[in-house]
């Protein structure tokens, strides 16, 4: 094809495998215009010696390839902006990314599911000495900090950023962290996965986190819920798993304005979960996932009136439907994942859901049930994985 005049590339994966041999070319050789080239999914397993020659690009995905390695020859593209390698294999990148001075999003990361309870199943890259070079960098996704204090510090100096996802943090890279993160007043996301499970993640010194923080995930296990959390208020998403805080540490949490999901998956020990009156009051998405001694969610009148879907996954104790869920009376979604049937059939007639929904895993797939409204049939019935992942992603 005469593709002379072409600016923008995109391969789009027809769900068949593709046979392509080394010799085999994606990218017609008259493309030396191209600013954008979208590659996600294409049946590659190297990466592509004509996109080096592609010195106009400005945008790069070859997310979901089985690429390995990115060659140094990247280095030739000093316009590119934005390196997506998201679900790809490369766990390395080579240091001559430091000179792409232009870059703005760097995403490298996967995800490896051998259960969904898994602490680690995501992976993302090995740091790079001298990161701190890509100062025009907006978006950095997942790096392993492996341990470096220099490389932790060096994350200071990436004063744009609005996104930072990191792994296998250790307690004492805790304070340095923070050091780093007080410098980035732009950051909108940021994301924190601790080195082991039950290893503690010290975050309590940031005293001047980034004001307009929208998005925080922690993952590992915290002594309390950092003092700097209740303050943020942009704050609009909370992922808190494996944190095993003390029965009471979300009270801190309740009175965020601008609070809208909440997910929690082994956040605090008890056997009683408290909603009180008047907090939460613009959550409209609640995950409660894998309390292990948790017997009895409690929800007081007043609590999340706005809340529309509220889902509840492998708390095997628990000994009923929560009280005073008729109280949520914007409930438009209610999910009950692996838990006891006795607990789901307490569900009273007051609670006036649209839908509600008991899923089991079983045999490698999801098996998905509903409970009509009244005056239906009280069962659904069986729903494959495909319907479950459109219907509840």
């Amino acid at each position: 094809m005469n593709a002379s005049h072409l600016r923008s590339l995109f391969v789009f994966d027809s769900g068949d495998p593709v046979p392509c041999s080394p010799t085999d070319t994606l990218i017609p050789s008259s493309c030396r215009l191209l600013k954008v080239l979208d590659l996600r999914a294409a049946p590659i397993q190297t990466f592509p010696e004509e996109i080096s020659n592609l010195r106009l690009l400005r945008y790069l995905s070859l997310r979901d390839t089985d690429i390995k390695t990115i060659p140094s020859s990247i280095r030739k593209l000093q316009d590119l902006e934005t390196l997506d390698l998201k679900h790809s294999q490369v766990s390395e990148l080579p240091i001559e990314i430091l000179k792409l001075h232009r870059l703005r999003h760097l995403l490298v990361y996967r995800y490896e599911f051998t259960s969904y309870s898994r602490f680690h199943s995501k992976y993302g890259f090995q740091a790079l000495p001298g990161i701190g070079a890509l100062q025009s960098l907006q978006k950095l996704c997942f790096m392993d900090v492996n341990h470096d204090n220099t490389l932790i510090m060096e994350l200071g100096k990436l004063v744009q950023l609005r996104r930072l996802g990191i792994i296998n943090l250790r307690k004492e890279d805790g304070n340095r962290l923070c050091s780093s993160i007080e410098k980035l007043i732009n950051l909108r996301a940021l994301s924190i996965v601790s080195l082991v499970k039950e290893e503690f993640m010290d975050l309590q010194s940031l005293s001047s986190p980034p004001p307009v923080l929208q998005r925080l995930y922690l993952y590992g296990r915290l002594e309390k819920l950092p003092d700097w959390i209740p303050g943020l208020q942009s704050l609009a998403v909370i992922y808190l798993k494996w944190s095993r805080l003390p029965n009471d540490a979300l009270k801190s949490l309740q009175k965020l304005p601008n609070l809208v999901h909440l997910e929690l998956l082994q956040a605090v020990e008890g056997d009683t979960l408290r909603f009180e009156a008047g907090g939460f009051k613009g959550l409209k998405q609640l995950g409660i996932d894998k309390f292990e001694g948790l017997k009895c969610i409690e929800v007081e009148e007043g609590a999340m009136p706005r809340l529309e879907k509220l889902s509840i996954q492998r708390c095997k104790l628990l000994e009923r439907a929560p009280l005073g869920i008729e109280y949520l009376t914007n409930l438009k979604v209610l999910e009950f994942f692996d838990m006891p049937e006795d607990s789901i059939m307490t569900l009273g007639p007051d609670a006036n859901i649209p839908e509600v929904y008991y899923t089991y895993w079983r045999n490698g797939e999801w098996e998905v049930y509903c409970i009509e409204r009244p005056g239906e049939k009280e069962m659904g019935s069986f729903i494959n994985h495909d319907t479950l992942h459109s219907r509840l992603k």
